[in-house]
């Protein structure tokens, strides 16, 4: 039996949706454009290597001033406008001071990036060339700090059940890597010889080596030995190469460099894609060589270092001690202040040896007071943080519930029109029996009346 047309009109106006539906249902493409991106930085690296000077290129009005020693964790941001609509770009920046104990420094790295923010980080590690000795045992010592954190992050992300997440920033890691130019004819983009064999990093890193202009300076020893910056620049490249990482030479004393660099981060930090691809990986010149631009072939004949065995995804410590050692033959043992000694028992890293638990302590009280302020800063601003995320999640949680409340209303008050008519045609049915019973009883009335006349 059809519907009656009251009851028809009624259910194609519940049928129809309304605006505000459509708003809801439809993909926010046109905001999701026009939002701003927020991407988190950390830079590391041993003291006095320039990372305050290379972060204020962002900042030119920053950049003209001396840069102050940086104590524990100093912020900074930069602002990109877009072509395309009136919404900015924001880069959150934090430079780790480089006179941390090891134990305060890897601690501090948990700061900024957080997991919440594992999705836009971009890592930085600094170094100096003008103590050639010390660079790639900086740089080592560094990688492997910020991939323990970056895989702890991942492994948090996978309890929270965002897996989706940590597996795509993988894959856009790998994806990252594959992305060069082809070098020879009949080479593909997306074909790399070494992807199956390199471990690149899920999050970008960028290793950039500062003071390239002291190597080139007059009277300066360490620069005119090219064998020893050979074998420099060798292992570098192999270390930017294994973990996926951008590897740069500049100098903030050098206009050109200091181009370079500046789009680089600009790339970097708000995520814009180097169209120009460049690669320089002539010894004697600033390297740029950016992730996928090598391959471990080239680099087992780019200088004096036997990089036999180490074609594989991870390394041992012994292996990253090899390189370390290998460099030193031409420059020297690393300073003994920024060494971790191992014990000869179980090979171990000493707690009491070197930079590691020990108090970081400076020679004047002054300096002492100015890093117990920072430090108590740092510890309310971390506390702040972690109370402001745990208040998006639980903001999170309640709109959730009240789009489940509003979606198990919607389907009752879908469900209540159905059952109104059956109760009205009831009702309806009701009335007629109680208008006919008083009709029959009306008539029995009459009949009764009748007869008895």
């Amino acid at each position: 039996m059809a519907d009656p047309p009251r009851r028809r009109r009624k259910k194609e106006e519940e049928e129809i949706e309304t605006l505000f539906d459509i708003l809801e249902k439809a993909p926010a493409k046109e905001d999701k454009a026009n939002a701003s991106l927020e991407s988190y930085s950390l830079f590391v690296g041993q003291q006095g290597s320039g990372k305050s000077s290379l972060l204020a290129l962002l900042q030119p009005s920053v950049a003209k001033e001396a840069p102050k020693p940086t104590v524990a964790l100093e912020y900074v941001f930069a602002r990109r406008s877009r072509t395309t609509s009136a919404a900015k770009d924001v880069a959150h920046i934090w430079e780790l001071g480089g006179g941390m104990g090891f134990e305060t420094g890897r601690e501090l790295v948990g700061v900024p990036i957080t997991p919440a923010r594992l999705r836009t980080a971009v890592l930085g590690v600094v170094l100096d060339l003008s103590k050639p000795h010390n660079v790639v045992y900086t740089c080592v010592h560094w990688l492997k700090i910020l991939r323990a954190h970056v895989a702890a992050t991942l492994d948090e992300l996978r309890r929270d059940n965002k897996g989706k997440t940590a597996d795509g920033l993988a894959e856009q890691a790998r994806a990252r890597f594959a992305e060069r130019k082809p070098d020879k004819k009949g080479d593909k983009p997306g074909e790399h010889p070494d992807r199956r064999t390199v471990d690149p990093s899920p999050v970008p890193i960028l290793i950039v080596a500062n003071k390239w202009d002291v190597l080139g300076e007059e009277g300066n020893d360490l620069g005119k030995d090219r064998l020893a910056l050979k074998a420099l620049c060798q292992v570098l490249r192999f270390l930017a190469h294994q973990h996926g990482a951008t590897l740069v030479f500049t100098s903030s004393k050098d206009a050109a460099l200091t181009k370079t660099f500046r789009n680089l981060l600009s790339y970097a930090l708000f995520h814009k894609v180097d169209k120009s691809y460049r690669v320089e990986k002539n010894a004697d010149k600033p390297l740029y060589v950016p992730p996928g631009g090598d391959t471990f072939d080239e680099l087992v004949s780019a200088g004096p270092v036997d990089l036999g065995g180490l074609n594989r995804k991870e390394l041992s410590d012994d292996a990253y001690d090899s390189l370390v050692e290998a460099v030193a033959k031409y420059y020297g043992e690393p300073d003994a202040d920024i060494v971790r000694k191992k014990s000869k028992k179980d090979g171990a890293f000493d707690v009491d040896e070197g930079k590691s638990d020990a108090p970081d302590e400076f020679a004047e009280k002054l300096i002492d007071d100015i890093y117990a302020a920072k430090m108590d800063d740092l510890e309310k601003y971390r506390k702040k943080m972690q109370l402001k995320e745990r208040e998006i999640e639980l903001d999170k949680k309640r709109r959730e519930k009240k789009k489940k409340e509003a979606a198990a209303k919607a389907a009752k008050d879908a469900a209540a029109p159905a059952a109104k008519p059956k109760a009205r045609s009831e009702s309806k049915r009701d009335g007629d029996a109680r208008r006919g019973g008083g009709e029959n009883k009306a008539e029995a009335k009459g009949e009764s009346k009748n007869s008895a006349q």
